[in-house]
């Protein structure tokens, strides 16, 4: 079965329980696709949950000899950074004339100095981890009742992002994303250079990182091909 999922010419949606080899079979699948490159301008792209499995998995590619100067792998976040938002920032009003990306500890002290102004409920950064939908922040608390409080604290944390030029990680995929949409040769460009696009974890993957992914698979009409692993129980 392994076998039968790496040599499939087309695209694949491989879903298999804990331990039966996901990663082997996404390593292989990466080292068969970088064999087929011709051109310097075709690239392989692989997107996992954190940096550590992408660490192992380029680890394991290049321990079966492979040039792998032709694969990018690496988390959705560091995708969308490299590959849309720094390259195409002039688009977008927001960062054209630079911006910082805020690492996780000072968004957290800057959300809990926020916080600390705000009235009953109390609320600290922890309540207010959030994810874009439809555009809009959402807060990930089931606590509906402090929800006032942090879209409050958010709104004040945006002001204060955009006054210093700053974006979190929640930023990166919302731009990203209206890049992309706003501007569909984007998309374009990049399904004329990825050959395939592998994702490892699926299940982990929010709507907003789907979206951003699926635009380029829609662009390119059949030239990139899907490699997408996990397992919907976990």
């Amino acid at each position: 079965e392994q076998i039968s999922a790496i040599n499939h010419p087309g695209s694949v949606f491989l879903t298999a329980c804990p331990g039966s080899g996901k990663t082997k079979t996404l390593t292989f699948k990466i080292a068969e696709e970088l064999k087929k490159i011709s051109s310097h301008r075709e690239f392989v792209v692989a997107i996992t949950y954190t940096h550590r499995a992408a660490d192992e998995i380029l680890e394991r590619v290049e321990g079966l000899g492979l040039n792998t100067d032709q694969l990018w792998i690496g988390t959705i976040h560091s995708f969308c950074l490299e590959w849309i938002v720094r390259p195409y920032a002039i688009y977008e009003p927001r960062l054209q004339y630079g911006f910082t990306i805020i690492n996780q500890p000072d968004a957290d002290a800057l959300l809990d100095e926020i916080c600390g102004g705000l009235g009953r409920p109390r609320i600290t950064s922890f309540d207010c981890n959030y994810y874009f939908k439809d555009g809009k922040a959402t807060p990930l608390s089931s606590d509906v009742n402090k929800h006032e409080n942090i879209r409050a604290a958010l709104g004040e944390y945006f002001r204060v992002l955009k006054q210093e030029r700053k974006i979190d990680f929640e930023l990166i995929l919302y731009f990203a994303h209206n890049l992309i949409k706003k501007y569909p040769a984007i998309a374009i460009a990049l399904s004329h250079i990825f050959r395939i696009i592998l994702v490892d974890e699926y299940q982990d993957t929010k709507e907003i990182q789907y979206l951003i992914i699926c635009a380029i698979f829609a662009a390119g009409n059949g030239k990139t091909n899907a490699f997408v692993v996990g397992d919907p129980n976990q």
